[in-house]
Parts: structure tokens; sequence; C-alpha cells
């Protein structure tokens, strides 16, 4: 009986020892595995923390999202350009015959007008088409009733036509014809009224039919040459409304239209040169200065849709360097509480078009996503995008 006791006292006290044993291991496990959970539960899927030493590591920086009003915004694509002749305008005055300058009547900078004598030439074949002009006039009058009068007037006509194509006016060749003194020198004349933009030639220099003296160049309408990038030629078209502005006149703009647009591409630039006609009657405009052109560009993001969530002073705008890509969506973080952030997704428009060098092209649109007033990361948002990667991964791990 005694014997039987003490085995059972024994049998119990191996189940004791073994529940004690199981509930320790319990106590060990489930707290674990209880904070983990928890603390998943706390960041989620969207949220990342940093500790004090990552925050001023990844030199995190943060904004308030704001407005921008719509007037101060560049709906428009604005690129440099450059002021340069209307080739339609411009002209060189240059002999028809070789010769030598004998005088220069103008200089560069001086206003002349169409058929104005800005040079004379002393040339040998001008002299010997005068004797011959007046030659055969002789010869006609004096054959003008006989059998040779066609051939007489005939030559008279072909020593007129020569004095022409010399550039003599008609005037002149008349006076010649009818007997008075001969020109000593050829007047090389002004095809256009305009300026003198350039002088080629000194004085007693010898020149060759064809050389020029001077280029001369109606400045009533200048052309503005723009350089568009590549990726905005989608945006320029012919008869497009442009703004010009030039730093020596920064308050006033001119306006004109795009004329045409070049066929090459700069392959060093990657440009393509649109040509915009401008009127420039006060003669401000002078060609060789540089320039800024803004094209209207249609459909911009103001045109295209609701702001959405904005104030009333104007739309919620954001830096770009803010906004992180994750394939087709477009994200930002959101500062959300001590060293937390929330990744958040936004829809967004840009502000200037692609390609434009306004200021404000480093801004974008907020069309959903933010109110006003939310803080979010200007800088440091591609470490925050790598630090929710990591979680991610740890988390599939697990």
């Amino acid at each position: 009986m005694i014997a039987a006791l003490l085995g059972l006292v024994v049998v119990v006290g191996v189940i004791w020892a073994a529940g004690r044993l199981r509930g320790d291991k319990q106590e060990t496990v489930a707290p674990a595995a209880a904070e983990h959970t928890d603390e998943h539960d706390k960041e989620g899927a969207d949220t990342v923390s940093l500790t004090e030493a990552a925050m001023a590591t990844a030199q995190i920086q943060i904004e308030e999202v704001k407005t921008g009003a719509p007037a101060l915004i560049n709906a428009g694509l604005e690129v440099p350009a450059q002021v340069d002749f209307d080739p339609r305008s411009i002209a060189l005055v240059s002999p028809r015959t070789d010769g030598r300058v004998e005088r220069l009547n103008v200089v560069e900078g001086d206003r002349v007008t169409a058929g104005q004598v800005v040079a004379l030439l002393y040339s040998k074949d001008f002299l010997v088409a005068q004797s011959d002009l007046q030659q055969a006039a002789r010869r006609a009058s004096m054959l003008s009733d006989g059998p040779d009068a066609a051939g007489a007037a005939a030559l008279l006509q072909a020593a007129r036509r020569r004095l022409t194509l010399l550039g003599v006016p008609a005037g002149t060749i008349r006076r010649i014809e009818g007997g008075r003194e001969q020109e000593l020198y050829l007047g090389l004349v002004a095809p256009l009224t305009g300026s003198v933009v350039k002088s080629h030639v000194l004085s007693g220099q010898a020149v060759h039919s064809g050389d020029p003296v001077f280029t001369v160049a109606d400045m009533r309408v200048v052309d503005v040459v723009a350089e568009i990038p590549e990726r905005s030629l989608p945006l320029v078209r012919i008869d497009q409304a442009a703004t010009v502005s030039v730093a020596a006149y920064p308050a006033t703009p001119f306006s004109g239209r795009v004329e045409r647009l070049r066929n090459e591409l700069n392959p060093e630039t990657r440009t393509v040169r649109a040509v915009i006609h401008v009127s420039n009657s006060a003669g401000r405009l002078r060609p060789g200065m540089f320039a800024t052109v803004r094209l209207a560009v249609p459909g911009s993001a103001f045109q295209t849709g609701a702001p959405g969530d904005s104030a009333s002073s104007g739309f919620l705008i954001i830096p770009e360097s803010a906004v992180v890509t994750d394939g087709d969506k477009r994200y930002v973080f959101v500062l959300i509480g001590p060293r937390s952030f929330e990744r958040r997704e936004v829809e967004i428009a840009p502000i200037a078009p692609p390609g434009s060098s306004v200021v404000n092209s480093a801004y974008v649109f907020v069309r959903a996503g933010l109110k006003l007033g939310d803080r979010i990361v200007t800088r440091g948002a591609f470490t925050l995008k790598s630090e929710l990667a990591k979680a991610g991964l740890g988390d599939h791990g697990h």
C-alpha cells in the first residue's frame, strides 16, 4: 500500500513538471509574436519612420503645400532666342562692273532711302558705254530716213540696255543720249530704304563686279529666332502667337507670330529654330540681341480640368523634387508625426510645358491627393522610398 502511494506521487510530480515547462515556453514566444504584429500594424504598408541619426543623414527637407496664383504661373512655353534680320529686308550694295571706289557717301549707321547714291565708282566700262550710247544716238538720227534706220535703231537700243544693266537710272541715260556731258563716276544706289549696317570697303579700293560695298537693312520688321527643344516641338505651330522680351526693355513686350520652323535639328543643342516675325517700327530690337520668347500653348494645366482641393487665391503647387514615381503612379511623402512619413499618391500636372526655361517649371500643379498646409518632403524623398522598399522586402522574408 505504501509503495503504491509513493508511485502515485512520483507520477503526479512528473506531470506537474511537464506542464510547467510547456507553460514557460508559451510565455516566452507569445509576447514576441504579439509585439511584432502590433509594430507592423502601427506602421502600415505606406508609412516609414526614421531615427534621429537617419533623419540627419538623409538631409530631409520639409515644406508646406502652398498655392500659386494663376496669373503668376506660366502656362506657355518659354525659350531662349536671338534677334536677327528679316532676310527679305536686307540687301547688298555692289557694282555691276569692275572699277575703283572713288567716294563713299555714307557710313555705318546712316539712314538711306531707296535709290539714294551711297558711293561713286570709277569704271572704264561705264565711260565706254556712255560713248557708245552717244555714237549710236547720232548714227540713228542720221540714218532715220534711210534703209539702215532699223539697224541703227537696234544698235541704239542695245547701247541703252548696256547702261541699264550697269545700274544707270533711266533719267541719266536719257540725258547722256541727248548729248549732255558724260558722267565721270557711276553712282551705286541703295536698293531699299533702311540703315547702313555694314561697310565692306574703303575709298580708293578696287572692286570687282558683285563685290559688296554696303549692307543695307530695313529693320522696321525683324526676325526673332527661337530655340525650340526637340521634346517641345509638338507644342509649336505656324502662326502661333508669341511674346518677345529683351533685357534692354524688360517692361516692353513685343508681339509676333511664328512664321516658319526650320527643317534641320541642331544635333548639339537638340533644338529646332522657330522664326518669329516681329514689328520693330521704333527700332528698339537690334539684330544680335538675346531675347526670351514665350509661346502661347493651348490646353495648359489650367485649361484641362478643375484644380481640385485649392484655395481661392490659386492652385496648389509643390516642388517637382517632392514627387517620386512607382510605375505609372506618382507619390509624395507627408509628415504625419515626429520623423514619421506617409507615402501618399497624388495626381499632378506640369505648370510649364516640357523644355520651358521658366523658373516655374521646377514646380508642378496638384490636382488631387494633397490639401493646403500639408507638410511634404521636398528633399530626401528617394531615401524614404528606399527605406519603404526595404521594409517591404523584410515583411516578405518574415
